[in-house]
Formats: structure tokens, sequence, C-alpha cells
């Protein structure tokens, strides 16, 4: 993979938070869209936290919802891969560009490992970073950690994401 591109140093933490709003507000364009990431950036997920230094991070937290459960009413493990997916991705937003990841790119690779279970109704809080980005590939990680009560601050899932940008790419190669 190639070396991260620089990026601007001249946006503040501010500007940044604005920017991956931004990317959130593309996603959900579409006011009939009613899939599981839209439902909860809608109404679970808050973008609390983005900045460039000393790499790109965006900080999300959102209380877990019934609809992200399973029977024993804890987060399900796909439910965590989506929620590391859309924060991972929403990080990304933070060096993209026109032509440059500028729609985020596909999931190629996502690999969860789960240390805790969540119940419904807790609070967490996700931080995503962009490890290293090039043209084609980039690598992205999440940290899921509790917020608030017994074990507030305990890293409850970790999550690593390799995407591969697509724009301006027609077919495959076999």
């Amino acid at each position: 993979m190639a070396p991260s591109p620089p990026t601007t140093p001249s946006l503040s933490d501010e500007e940044c938070l604005h920017r991956a709003q931004a990317f959130i507000t593309l996603l959900l364009t579409d006011p009939n869209y009613q899939g599981h990431d839209a439902s909860l950036l809608r109404q679970h997920a808050h973008l609390t936290h983005a900045s460039l230094h000393p790499h790109p991070t965006c900080t999300t937290t959102l209380t877990i919802p019934p609809s992200l459960c399973n029977g024993l009413h804890t987060l399900h493990g796909g439910a965590t891969a989506l929620i590391f997916d859309l924060c991972t991705t929403i990080a990304l937003a933070l060096v993209a560009k026109p032509g440059f990841w500028e729609y985020g790119g596909v999931s190629r690779t996502l690999s969860v490992v789960y240390l805790e279970a969540v119940r419904e109704g807790e609070r967490v809080e996700v931080e995503a970073s962009v490890l290293g980005v090039g043209g084609r590939l980039c690598a992205l990680r999440g940290v899921m950690r509790r917020v608030g009560g017994e074990g507030a601050g305990r890293v409850v899932a970790t999550g690593e994401h390799g995407k591969v940008n697509v724009e301006g790419r027609r077919g495959g190669k076999l």
C-alpha cells in the first residue's frame, strides 16, 4: 500500500467534524432508504469528534437499539461489524476529495474481535481511524468502548477494515 497522502493541516477539528457530517448527509440523501445503516445514522449514532491529528480519526457515540440486538438482548455480532463499517468509512471521508475516495470505496475485508457483550440500551463510543490510504486500497481501524456505568472506558470490540477504491474503474481483470 502506498504511503498515506498528506492531509490538509489547515483543517481544524471543527472543519473535520463538518466534513464527516457532510459525508453522513450524503449517505442519507435518499429519504426512502431504510437499511440498517440509515436507521443507525439517523436515529442512534452521533458524531462527537473528528480530527486529522495525529491521524484522521472520528469518534461516534451511540445507544444500542433493540433492532441491532440478538435474542439475548445484546449487540449482534453482525451489527457490530456494521457499526465498524460505517464509522471507519466516515473517518475515511476526512481525507477524501474529488476523485480520491470520494464515495468511500467498498469493503474488501472486515475483521472484528469481540471482547465483551454490549447490552441493549447501553452507550458505546467508536473511535475510528485511517491507518493508511493509497489510490486503490486503505486500512482502517475502529475501537468500541463502553460509555458510562460499570466498565466505562473498557474496550468491548475492535475492528480492522480494508477497503478498495472503485471510482472510475469498470469491470474486473477476470
